[in-house]
């Protein structure tokens, strides 16, 4: 199937929706492994970062749409996955992580040069993540 893109874009608008819903939603990143959609994480989260009232920006002219936050590490260890959340905490989508340059959706770096996946305890951590249509 092929699809307009406007009717592209108001996918991910309604992905954007969700997750902005009920006061704005959360970015929670783990180092577990991902359950079904949804289902509760083995483990908890190493790192979370309440987003805007807007999460994401929407490209002007493109069916994609992306994200950048900064934070500090809770609990050490190596992401492998993310899990956007809304107001709620409902989970809206779950998208795997990994370092700049893998091919994750969701890109994790620590500051290192080399950038490296482990986290530490308060350390500021810099996430991206750009979805397309």
């Amino acid at each position: 199937m092929s699809a307009s893109i406007e009717i592209r874009r108001d996918r991910l608008l309604a992905i954007r929706n969700r997750i902005d819903a009920d006061g704005g939603g959360a970015l929670h990143i783990f180092g577990s492994a991902t359950p079904p959609h949804g289902g509760a994480s083995a483990e908890p989260p190493l790192f979370i970062v309440n987003l805007g009232a807007v999460s994401f920006e929407l490209h002007a002219t493109e069916a994609s749409m992306s994200l950048a936050v900064e934070g500090n590490v809770a609990i050490s260890g190596s992401p492998t996955w993310a899990r956007f959340v809304d107001g709620s905490g409902y989970a809206c989508m779950d998208l795997a992580a990994g370092l700049p340059g893998s091919g994750a959706p969701v890109t994790i770096s620590n500051g290192e040069d080399p950038p490296a996946l482990q986290m530490y305890v308060g350390g500021v951590v810099s996430v991206a993540c750009s979805i397309a249509e």
